[in-house]
């Protein structure tokens, strides 16, 4: 069993890291998503807290006094069932000898009336149990982007790499190609100068470059809770872009507004203060309670005693405690209010938020088309212009002005390329859309 583990992590660590995967491994290991979940818990604990209040309380209780105090001591004896005539005389009365007593107590609470409090409180911890679920889902969706984003992030710095690694082959042939020239006699030494120059400088743009793979693998590794993940290879990277969605700006709209978990988190919250400010009210209203109690009055503990039971309703009316009520129901109006604008504030976000992500969107795959057009045109003109230089019809400025217009074209149309999946993972998450490594599978199938 052990060599089957080892050989299953193995491959696994041999095998390319696929966007899911890595959502997956996320999920699994992130400890901030692991802290969102624990609100989870704690909001059932405060669910199980609130039924609590419908139930009984049961309480015991052993309890022990020495005492030559006379109420005490006539106390004592009373609830012992030892009471004698001899008792009665005056000398024993003020004078008694010491006495213990061990009383063992049983009290049961019941509350009859409650005003309504106990339930909307009941209420309210379930509303709170539905908001720690809406916040979960949304950590969980955030999380998700964020791992989209960072994936993304390093094939792009591999991609850009991978392109400034070309062009620094390309401009080790034209150095060549100008020193060549130069020992022919056909051009001067600044050309070779130049060519060096410009060498160096694109050396320097490969080890920014390869810098910033290292840094986008060190954060791959850190939003999935896994070092070693970001040290993987990955899947190879898209070759087109993300689709472009069909459906109407108010259809998105609708979606966002019906399926944010933040949004919805929000609502509840509104809930639960407008049910705060009728609990508020009920404390106009009196709470009844039923006590039941059983007591053993002994000696000796565990000898022979007196027993006794008692039962008695309580009522308890606030006539008056300094307005305090009244600022109770103020506040709890102030906070419903607060509520209800903070989710008209996010609704109007989300309509922003959406509009935005859908541009983004637009604008990715208009830049990618240009871009590849760009592209194509950078590579003819290089290729011309590398002629007319190798036939002396050009200077070397021109040669060099080329190589980098293609460099950027081909930066550019990966930057476009992988700037159309940012934006649809953007466009998902605004919608409240966003669910992970099966939708992921699913897209590239």
């Amino acid at each position: 069993m052990l060599c089957l583990g080892f050989s299953g992590t193995a491959l696994a660590a041999g095998q390319p890291l696929t966007l899911g995967e890595a959502m997956l491994l996320a999920l699994k290991h992130n400890p901030g998503l692991k802290a969102a979940g624990m609100t989870v818990e704690t909001a059932e604990t405060e669910v199980a807290k609130a039924r609590a209040r419908f139930l009984p309380t049961v309480n015991f209780a052993e309890t022990y006094n020495f005492s030559n105090n006379p109420t005490q001591v006539f106390m004592n004896k009373l609830n012992q069932r030892v009471f004698t005539q001899q008792d009665f005389l005056l000398n024993n009365l003020n004078f008694p000898s010491p006495l213990g007593n061990f009383r063992t107590g049983l009290t049961v609470a019941q509350p009859l009336f409650q005003a309504g409090e106990a339930a909307l409180g009941y209420k309210q911890a379930q509303l709170g149990q539905e908001m720690a679920g809406a916040l979960v889902l949304n950590a969980r969706q955030q999380l998700l982007f964020l791992v989209t984003q960072v994936y993304y992030g390093l094939q792009l710095a591999q991609e850009n790499l991978a392109v400034i690694k070309k062009a620094h082959g390309t401009a080790t042939e034209h150095l060549k190609i100008a020193e060549s020239r130069f020992r022919a006699g056909s051009v001067v030494q600044a050309d070779v100068l130049s060519s060096q120059v410009h060498l160096a400088k694109i050396t320097q743009e490969e080890m920014t470059a390869a810098s910033q793979v290292q840094i986008a693998r060190s954060a791959l590794g850190t939003v999935v809770g896994q070092p070693e993940a970001g040290s993987r290879t990955l899947a190879p990277p898209p070759k087109e872009p993300a689709p472009f969605p069909k459906e109407a700006m108010e259809g998105w709209q609708r979606t966002a507004q019906e399926r944010r978990p933040d949004l919805k988190q929000l609502e509840l919250a509104a809930r639960s203060a407008q049910q705060e400010v009728t609990k508020a009210r009920l404390n106009y209203l009196p709470r009844l309670h039923m006590v039941a109690q059983y007591d053993v009055d002994q000696q000796r503990l565990f000898g022979s005693g007196g027993d006794s039971y008692t039962v008695m309703a309580l009522l308890h009316f606030n006539l008056f405690n300094g307005l305090a009520d009244l600022a109770r129901v103020r506040e709890s109006r102030a906070k419903e209010a607060q509520a209800r604008n903070l989710q008209q504030e996010l609704e109007d976000r989300i309509r922003h938020q959406v509009t935005e992500a859908i541009l983004n969107l637009k604008t990715a795959h208009e830049r990618l088309r240009v871009a590849r057009t760009a592209l194509a045109q950078a590579r003819e003109s290089l290729r011309l212009i590398r002629l007319r230089y190798e036939t002396g019809l050009t200077i070397l400025l021109d040669l060099l002005t080329a190589e980098d217009a293609l460099k950027s074209a081909e930066l550019s149309q990966v930057g476009a390329l992988f700037d159309t999946y940012l934006a649809q993972a953007g466009l998902e998450l605004a919608l409240g859309t966003i669910s992970g490594p099966a939708a992921v599978d699913t897209k590239k199938k």
